[in-house]
């Protein structure tokens, strides 16, 4: 039993921290996507990494858009998301776009494209997560 309570002391930080992280996913889903845009195949990843306590996370998620790669970047880039410490927009952006096999962008302008969008950011570990270590 102590060591069952004890591992419940050393996770309860990664668990809270997931939470919080969990709820941005949320806020990101909620926030409406720009026209032509659906989500992607995949649901939201989220990584947690660090180094002497200091946590950064990645958000990745898949849409599917007629857009200009160029225009769902900047939508995201101005949305003003609530981060996991309750700050607005306190994280940066950045889009991925597939190739086709020789290595060149899709051609037909008109096309759905894939694009996966990565927010990062850094949040504050009030509590000892592991993974910031």
């Amino acid at each position: 039993m102590p060591l069952l309570l004890l591992a419940a002391i050393v996770m309860a930080p990664v668990w809270i921290n997931d939470h919080r992280l969990a709820r941005m996913v949320g806020r990101i889903q909620a926030y409406p996507l720009p026209p032509g845009t659906d989500f992607g195949y995949f649901e939201p990843q989220v990584e947690v990494r660090g180094d002497s306590g200091d946590c950064w996370y990645t958000i990745r998620f898949e849409l599917s858009t007629e857009r200009p790669v160029q225009e769902v970047l900047n939508h995201y880039r101005q949305a003003k998301i609530e981060d996991p410490d309750g700050d607005l927009g306190d994280y940066e952006v950045a889009a991925f776009t597939l190739f086709d096999e020789p290595g060149s962008p899709v051609d037909d302008a008109s096309a759905t494209k894939s694009v996966i969008i990565d927010l990062g950011g850094m949040y504050d570990d009030t509590w000892t997560d592991m993974r910031c270590y």
